[in-house]
């Protein structure tokens, strides 16, 4: 009996090794995006802290220390322009914030783009791997067809030759 050979294997072999680079492509995007938002944290963080350091240091603006018996103008002056600069750094970090919420956003558009491109990808390998199975099918139908003509044919031909011996 012959061996079933699929014409389009190798389409089917390329169709798997793109559906398997696009899965190690979306594995890489929702790598970078989990990266993207853990640096978020780390900003969002920083930021938090630098407005309770900002809030600290105005409630502690015309506080005196243990070891001083007045705060002088140019303290209090000092005190408060390191308050406005605090201010300019919040303001800083919350522009990275934004900056960095909306690289999410495009790592987002990026992951989703990875995973439409699997889902195509394992569509194209589906429709190849269920088209081999409708040829080997086919090809296994017209295999025992064949077979039975053969045995049909071998049946006929020793029917014939035991009605001229008898």
């Amino acid at each position: 009996m012959a061996q079933f050979v699929y014409r389009l294997r190798l389409l089917l072999e390329q169709k798997e090794e793109s559906k398997k680079e696009a899965e190690r492509e979306l594995a890489r995007r929702q790598k970078e995006l989990e990266a993207q938002r853990e640096r978020l944290e780390v900003l969002q963080r920083c930021e938090q802290e630098l407005v309770e350091k900002r809030d600290w240091l105005r409630r502690e603006l015309l506080n005196k220390s243990e070891d001083q018996e007045a705060l002088t103008a140019h303290e209090v002056r000092e005190r408060a322009e390191f308050v406005k600069v605090m201010g300019v750094q919040i303001e800083d970090a919350k522009n990275d914030v934004l900056v960095q919420r909306t690289v999410i956003e495009t790592c987002e558009v990026k992951v989703q783009q990875a995973k439409s491109l699997v889902e195509e990808a394992k569509r194209e390998v589906e429709i190849l791997t269920k088209h081999r199975a409708k040829q080997e099918e086919r090809f296994m139908r017209e295999e025992r067809a064949k077979e039975e003509l053969e045995l049909d044919e071998i049946g006929n031909v020793l029917f014939t030759t035991r009605r001229r011996t008898s």
